[in-house]
């Protein structure tokens, strides 16, 4: 197996911004999609303040946005 490194700082900062989306989201099983409940602005309050934040590390989502659906059009799907 090949050694691939360390993972930079950027890159997990970067994956629990996204995870920490997917966990606040709301999953509608009859339509088959995840809608995201939170906004930027709360994404920034969530974090740590020990953590240094880059905004373009922070996906521009809305309330109610349709993150991933079964037809391929979520804002994560593009």
């Amino acid at each position: 197996m090949q050694h691939r490194g360390k993972r930079s700082k950027r890159g997990i900062f970067r994956q629990a911004v996204r995870q920490f989306i997917f966990r606040t989201s709301f999953q509608d099983k009859i339509l088959d999609e995840t809608v995201c409940r939170t906004d930027r602005g709360e994404i920034l309050k969530s974090l740590p303040l020990t953590m240094e934040v880059t905004i373009s590390d922070i996906p521009d989502v809305e309330k109610g946005e349709v993150l991933l659906d079964n037809r391929a059009r979520g804002t994560f799907q593009k």
